[in-house]
């Protein structure tokens, strides 16, 4: 935000230094009386900043594509991807700003795991949202929902009751087993919230209550929270918060930004281990990791080493669309 804002008093300054020069110019030439000419080189001088602010911001506005990349931007970008070379893991980055997206294996599916709590969750907050829903509602931890793996829930005993908006939070931050069986119930199914998914053009591939996952889709979900979020809505604020505050983030955080994220691991059967994100940086990016790593040193390295690479290219991005289009609207 701070770039922004610098930008914005730069052309403010320039604005004021063009109003002073004419005024000066008016003075010393015209005994301060404001002749004609003056008036049209002011309007003219006026017209011309304004035109060149709007230029800024419909090319600020628009992709900017990679023909336009410096050697060094490309250079960054390979080198996210060459992390993934003979590794048995697929990401992709998209900018959520400019849709602009690259990775690697970015179609390829693999086992979820808990990353789709995030969708069901998210279909929750905005049926609530819409009165369909109340989060003060409780809901009882049955005997059928009793299961292990991640969560909170399962040190309470069988039959104790939870407000819905409880289990949101428990789901997110604790990626709760039992928290995910009570929601789907409340709502309805898995197939519900697969036929909501639809209507925006993702397609949730269930094979169990968690299905499958590919980058891009781990990147959809994070575009429609990013939507969200945008809202202001109290309960998209909350869901955002939960998922920087969850579980495994020391994964995909160095700390240097806020990053709001949703992991999902499987030790049976490959080791699969996946994060997709929201990183907030001056300009927000989706970044989405699939792998059948484990919980390994080389997962971890990987995961990091490509957050920290994701977020040095996305402010070479912006700087390089940045000057771009300010000498394309010679705004200077």
């Amino acid at each position: 935000m701070a770039k922004k804002k610098f930008k914005k008093r730069r052309l403010f300054i320039l604005i004021i230094i063009i109003l002073i020069g004419v005024l000066m110019y008016d003075i010393c030439f015209f005994d301060g009386k404001f002749s004609n000419r003056v008036g049209r080189t002011f309007d003219t001088a006026f017209e011309n900043i304004t035109k060149s602010t709007e230029a800024y911001k419909k090319c600020m506005n628009s992709k900017f594509e990679e023909n336009n990349f410096s050697e060094k931007l490309i250079s960054k970008k390979n080198e996210i991807i060459n992390l993934y070379n003979g590794v048995s893991a697929n990401f992709m980055y998209t900018d959520l700003e400019n849709d602009y997206s690259f990775g690697e294996g970015e179609d390829n599916e693999i086992y979820a795991a808990s990353v789709t709590k995030l969708p069901a969750v998210l279909y929750a907050y905005k049926q609530a949202d819409e009165g369909k829903l109340d989060l003060n509602k409780e809901l009882t931890y049955l005997e059928k929902y009793k299961t292990g793996g991640s969560g909170i829930i399962q040190n309470d005993t069988v039959g104790t009751k939870y407000k819905l908006s409880v289990v949101l939070e428990y789901t997110i931050r604790y990626s709760d087993n039992i928290g995910y069986e009570m929601l789907l119930d409340e709502l309805g199914g898995k197939n519900v919230v697969k036929e909501y998914w639809k209507k925006f053009g993702y397609d949730i591939h269930y094979t169990d209550n968690f299905g499958n996952l590919s980058p891009k889709l781990g990147n959809g979900y994070i575009k429609e929270v990013y939507k969200y979020y945008l809202t202001g809505k109290e309960n998209a604020k909350k869901l955002v918060e939960d998922m920087v505050n969850s579980d495994n983030s020391q994964y995909i955080n160095d700390g240097s930004i806020k990053v709001a994220h949703k992991y999902g691991e499987y030790v049976e059967g490959g080791g699969y281990y996946n994060d997709v994100s929201l990183n907030f940086t001056d300009h927000p990016f989706a970044l989405s990791i699939t792998s059948t790593l484990g919980l390994t040193d080389e997962m971890k390295n990987l995961f990091l080493n490509t957050h920290k690479l994701s977020i040095e290219f996305n402010n070479m991005f912006y700087q390089e669309k940045e000057e771009y289009c300010m000498k394309k609207s010679q705004v200077i």
